[in-house]
């Protein structure tokens, strides 16, 4: 049934087979528990009638024009540990920062997953109460067939829509070219004289980077040297896949990995293992958070100009809003290899 403003919780008990008080009770998530079965017999309800709760309609009464400068951010995945990541902290601080530098308010952010509950999906998704979504790291959205029907219904409610770091659908975009962060990174250690180089990494558009860094210099790719560590705890798999390498008597002198975490955490197994970055090893990565320049050896590293990424997904929400009419774009923020001290670059300029 199509989604109306009129809805009301009569309704919903009504289509449910339950009072009103027990949608009450299931809405506010007490004070009363309700029985499994009834609660999703009420969900079903409010998801097919739409219902949204009243205070949200009074509002739309006001005439208030709030919900233009209301910004959601929604994340892939359920547990990411995205507020435990330096890289994404600076991501999202970049956003608050330059939401209220544009007159803009985040409303809300959080996981997809929270969109799967009708009534949070109801009360929230709509452009009468936000004009734009962020979805960062969409790709750990759309898992099955429900996802990407929900996703779509998203898309359809709301009318302004940027994707932060990927692309998803036909959806404008704002991300960095990660295929060209891993190969740039690898041929610096190729013209550093680095032959067998391990990959630490994602697999995601910077193994095709590593490769084709291979193939540019002529060097044979050698799966045995690849192994993808585990995107929410980058410094205990990236530790746990160098020692693996080191404990396999893995031939490689150099080691690219996905992240500075990542490098942090290879870092420590080589050490732990009696060698030395990057006199015996030598290691770059990808991100330049801020604690790369603080480690021992500090971290050659591509740099993300991560509130830039943040910045630029603001103005594309803005842009889309004011003209609609301009069509949508995607943009490509430049990256730059940061050279320092893991990689040895600047120890054989002494030598």
């Amino acid at each position: 049934m199509p989604e109306k403003d009129t809805v009301t919780q009569e309704d919903v008990a009504e289509r449910a087979g339950v009072s009103r008080a027990v949608v009450s009770y299931v809405i506010n998530n007490g004070p009363r528990n309700v029985s499994e079965d009834t609660r999703q017999r009420v969900l079903s309800a409010i998801r097919d009638l739409g219902y949204r709760p009243n205070k949200h309609a009074q509002f739309l009464k006001q005439g208030s024009d709030a919900a233009q400068n209301s910004i959601g951010i929604v994340t892939g995945g359920t547990g990411y540990n995205l507020l435990e990541r330096p890289y994404y902290n600076m991501v999202l601080s970049g956003l608050y920062d330059s939401a209220y530098q544009h007159n803009q308010q985040v409303s809300f952010m959080v996981y997809w997953d929270a969109l799967k509950d009708p009534v949070f999906f109801n009360k929230h998704i709509h452009e009468q109460e936000i004009s734009s979504l962020i979805f960062l790291l969409p790709s750990l959205i759309l898992r099955n067939k429900e996802d990407e029907a929900l996703l779509k219904e998203a898309i359809a409610r709301v009318p302004n829509i940027v994707c932060l770091e990927e692309h998803l659908f036909d959806l404008p975009a704002v991300i960095f070219d990660r295929a060209e962060a891993a190969r740039s990174a690898v041929n610096h250690l190729i013209g550093l004289g680095h032959r067998q180089i391990a990959f630490v990494a994602i697999h995601d558009e910077r193994l095709a980077g590593y490769k084709q860094a291979l193939m540019e210099n002529d060097i044979r790719y050698d799966e045995t040297l690849v192994d993808f560590m585990e995107p929410s705890e980058p410094v205990e798999s990236a530790y746990d896949i160098t020692s693996r390498f080191l404990e396999l008597g893995q031939s490689f002198s150099a080691v690219f990995t996905a992240t500075d975490e990542a490098a942090i955490g290879a870092m420590a197994a080589i050490t732990d293992y009696g060698r030395k970055v990057p006199q015996d090893i030598a290691i770059v990565s990808i991100d330049n958070i801020e604690i790369a320049s603080m480690v021992r050896p500090a971290l050659t590293t591509v740099d993300v100009p991560k509130r830039t990424l943040a910045r630029l997904a603001i103005q594309s929400l803005i842009t889309q809003r004011d003209f609609p009419d301009q069509g949508q774009v995607s943009m490509l923020v430049p990256i730059k290899l940061i050279i320092r001290e893991s990689c040895g670059s600047k120890l054989r300029n002494h030598e």
